[in-house]
């Protein structure tokens, strides 16, 4: 048995509303699985008391649209500029959102108004997902850690399998580097990549190849893994093997089953399992790489390769903060934001990034 068995264990307070959340199923149409996931984010957007905020903006290339949100929602008061990009990328186009805190407000006069930045690329198990799955969590963070936020969007497996997906975050990585005074970021007050999910499964590969990037290379400044797949359940090491049990102690978890998790591998991938920009935990080296923020969930089929990964972050030299929530699945925050470990994990994200941004220091 694995030493974090006892991380499974569900917590009293998610026992309370496991039952509410709908059995996994596999997609058997993907197409129509991500519209599903997409129509569902929409709702929960349409939800919020946030009037102009929710918006469809239509583009063509090499196009953007600013919209101002001057509005108030729970007492944060949610002053911050949005544009959403489209980006030429392999003869196609993608697109990335912005979200920049205005000056003059929360703390008064700021003549700053240039910022730190996160580029957050979401989850979605590479086969689904859209700008709108961050938009609530990214302009929080704007405001409330006065950074620029930048979302990331890529196509989708299995039309676009490996390495698609990663080429197009990581072009949106490099322009948002070239372009950063028109975006109102200033790289040397900090550069952190970050995702969630899958989403941190390609932002993990991207700090990576970063390392061998003439034009990224030192420029990156810390990485946020937010329950992050970083070993293909095709490719576990022998030497490994007792480390990783998680995918098998949780195969039946909530929300993510380990059925689930080893088809969206399968999808994104095809027969690169070992290559280590799909498995960013089979790199041959991971000194020089930055500082890095991790969350784990105790009853999540991915929770044993975060935690070996930041061993061997820490083994190299890579400092690391973890913060972990046994007894929770994968994404219950999302399901059960009123949950008090929900609330935790939200909190802890703040005091994460900012701990990356005051260089391994919160006071």
């Amino acid at each position: 048995m694995s030493q974090y068995a006892y991380l499974s264990e569900p917590d009293p307070k998610w026992a309370e509303v496991a039952s509410r959340v709908p059995p996994t199923e596999l997609p058997k149409d993907f197409a129509q699985y991500r519209r599903g996931l997409a129509e569902a984010v929409g709702r929960s957007l349409s939800r919020r008391p946030l009037g102009e905020c929710i918006f469809k903006l239509p583009l063509g290339p090499k196009t953007f649209i600013n919209i101002n949100y001057p509005l108030n929602c729970k007492g944060i008061h949610l002053n911050l500029t949005a544009r959403q990009w489209v980006l030429p990328v392999d003869g196609t186009a993608t697109s990335i959102r912005t979200y920049v805190p205005d000056s003059n407000t929360i703390l008064g006069e700021d003549q700053q108004d240039r910022y730190p930045a996160l580029v957050w690329i979401f989850g979605g198990g590479w086969c689904s997902g859209t700008l709108d799955n961050a938009d609530t969590l990214l302009r929080s963070l704007s405001v409330d850690l006065r950074i620029s936020c930048v979302a990331v969007d890529y196509r989708k497996a299995p039309e676009h399998p490996f390495p698609t997906p990663l080429n197009d975050a990581y072009a949106s990585l490099k322009w948002v580097v070239e372009n950063a005074q028109l975006i109102s970021i200033d790289v040397h007050r900090g550069l952190i990549v970050g995702g969630i999910s899958t989403g941190g499964n390609l932002a993990a590969a991207m700090v990576q190849r970063a390392m061998n990037d003439p034009d990224l290379r030192g420029k990156i400044t810390g990485q946020v893994l937010v329950t992050p797949a970083l070993l293909s359940a095709s490719a576990y090491p022998v030497k490994f093997k007792d480390e990783l049990l998680s995918l098998e102690q949780n195969s039946d978890a909530s929300i993510l089953s380990g059925e689930l998790i080893r088809l969206f591998w399968e999808t994104y991938h095809g027969p690169h399992a070992s290559n280590p920009e799909v498995s960013p935990l089979l790199a041959a080296s991971f000194e020089g790489l930055p500082r890095t923020y991790i969350q784990i969930n105790g009853m999540d089929p991915l929770r044993d390769e975060a935690i070996l990964y930041n061993k061997l972050l820490r083994e190299a030299g890579v400092p690391t903060m973890v913060d972990m929530y046994p007894g929770f699945p994968h994404g219950f925050h999302e399901h059960f934001p009123d949950l008090t470990a929900s609330r935790r994990q939200s909190r802890q994200l703040h005091t994460g990034i900012v701990w990356l941004l005051r260089g391994g220091c919160v006071t």
